[in-house]
């Protein structure tokens, strides 16, 4: 008994609390071990033992139960969908090892209607009608032969064909609603859990993000926007999600490409010159996913280019070429694939014809973003970065 009393006193002197220990009747926790368990719950209310045997107990208990609320308060800010719901699983602190432990359930969830169309086709219909029947009729006729006193009269027969109304039946195919519309409930959800470990004495944070597929594909929370909120900061909806690979039923794409605005730009910029825009197919093959983001981002923020870019993009502006009619049939000027490369590689102009002729190259990104149906939240757009060129003829 009396070395647990000597390792209690030194666990509190290593941690810097041997003035604060004085407070707390250490002889007596260590003779009731239930009173110091290995794991307190700080999400229910500590048991005043505890708090006498157990230095600055309350005082975490109080700062994480805090902590935990806040967090939980601005998670619930971050609704993944319009029926989301996070909730706290565990708030725990470990004596022995000095840790804290947060477990946050966020759960996304959406529901919406959908509209299911009514179905209809062709069914025969049986209807009656009103038409006129022939049939075999026949009737007297008075015939007669010689005249005055010698004058004889018969009645013979003639027949003739009658008709007679009658209602007869007949089919006709009409469109009937086989299934009337219907508006249905659909809801698409998956639970992400949030685990934290915070070291209370290394001050050392360890955050773990762990998402279920559930039913709405795949994707990755962010865990540091929920630890930056230790900080005091706000997640928004994209800070939290990091990756949507899926679209339906919880998400729809909001790409968009911003080619015809980045085009129009330079031409209105440049308003004085002749201004050749490189087009959407070359654009599309100077992309970051058919070159690699490292050599397009190095391209556009000043980098070189390397020498098989270079071989690669003069045997692509061989077929460009054939789209320049216009912009040289105004300039007079016929430029070569060696001319365009090297102002466009080594940022030269060239005097030509009375122009002054400069390439500018220009990021012409395809913005990738996906929203929430039936909602405004969406993440933040990831730019998609593309080499796009311009050729400008300026008159000297």
């Amino acid at each position: 008994m009396k070395s647990q009393l000597v390792s209690a006193l030194t666990i509190f002197t290593l941690l810097g609390l041997s003035q604060q220990a004085k407070a707390y009747n250490i002889e007596a926790c260590a003779k009731d071990p239930m009173t110091m368990p290995e794991k307190i719950n700080l999400l229910q209310p500590i048991d005043q033992k505890m708090v006498s045997c157990i230095p600055q107990l309350d005082a975490i208990a109080s700062q994480w139960q805090s902590t935990a609320n806040r967090i939980l308060s601005s998670i619930n800010v971050v609704k993944i969908g319009n029926e989301s719901e996070n909730q706290i699983e565990k708030l725990e602190y470990n004596v022995i090892g000095k840790t804290i432990s947060l477990i946050i359930n966020i759960r996304a969830k959406h529901t919406w209607n959908k509209t299911i169309p009514a179905v209809k086709t062709k069914v025969p219909v049986n209807k009656w009608r009103w038409v006129d029947v022939p049939y075999p009729d026949v009737r007297m006729n008075k015939q007669c032969v010689g005249s005055g006193r010698f004058k004889a009269c018969t009645k013979v027969p003639e027949y003739f064909t009658n008709y007679r109304r009658e209602k007869v039946p007949y089919v006709e195919m009409e469109i009937r609603t086989i299934t009337p519309e219907q508006v249905v409930s659909a809801t698409a959800s998956t639970t992400c859990k949030y685990d934290y470990t915070f070291n209370v004495l290394t001050s050392e944070r360890k955050p773990i993000i762990n998402c279920g597929q559930g039913n709405l594909g795949n994707y990755k929370v962010d865990a540091s926007a929920i630890t930056n909120i230790l900080n005091g900061e706000m997640p928004t909806l994209g800070s939290l999600l990091t990756t949507v690979s899926f679209t339906p039923p919880l998400f729809k794409d909001a790409n968009r490409d911003t080619y015809n605005d980045v085009k129009n730009e330079i031409i209105a910029s440049h308003a004085g010159s002749i201004v050749y825009f490189s087009s959407e197919s070359f654009v599309n093959w100077a992309s970051a996913e058919n070159q690699g983001i490292n050599v397009i981002a190095s391209i556009l923020s000043g980098g070189t280019y390397s020498a098989e870019f270079i071989r690669q993009i003069e045997e692509k502006l061989r077929t460009e070429i054939t789209f320049m009619s216009i912009f040289f049939s105004q300039t007079a000027i016929n430029l070569s694939v060696e001319q365009i490369v090297l102002m466009m590689t080594e940022k030269q102009t060239q005097n030509l014809l009375g122009y002054k002729v400069s390439v500018k190259v220009v990021n012409t990104p395809y913005i990738i973003q996906k929203c929430i149906v039936n909602s405004n939240d969406c993440t933040p757009t990831i730019k998609s970065p593309r080499l796009g060129f311009a050729i400008i003829a300026t008159k000297i």
